[in-house]
């Protein structure tokens, strides 16, 4: 019995952190961004978010839902919810920047990550 508890008390999810809902402020930020590039009317100095914006959201909606335990699910609709937020504020150069700097070297980090291992230099 006290096995089970113990087993159940690893695995239950726990609350969002302040890391994670910064980060999901982030992503709701570019979203919004991505979607008002889309419709014409964000600002043109902006940086193009679109594609690379969606796969930002991908990882770090894997990487909330590992680290808190929470659905998958719940993170996302937690992203949709933010984001439709975010879509009626004005927007923040200052905050869309630094989150299109973060979104930049996770994607880096996530490239590199991805790349193979260089092949071995065989001595003659």
């Amino acid at each position: 019995m006290i096995i089970f508890v113990y087993a159940l008390a690893l695995s239950a999810p726990s609350a969002l952190t302040e890391t994670h809902q910064s980060d999901i402020a982030c992503v709701a930020t570019l979203a919004t961004l991505a979607e008002r590039q889309r419709l014409g009317t964000a600002p043109s100095d902006m940086p193009n978010v679109g594609q690379s914006g969606k796969r930002w959201a991908g990882i770090v909606g894997s990487r909330i839902t590992e680290q808190s335990g929470q659905p998958r699910e719940l993170v996302a609709v937690a992203m949709a919810e933010a984001a439709k937020a975010e879509f009626q504020r004005p927007s923040d150069p200052a905050t869309i920047n630094k989150c299109a700097m973060q979104m930049s070297q996770e994607l880096a980090t996530a490239d590199f990550s991805d790349q193979p291992l260089p092949k071995p230099v065989t001595s003659k």
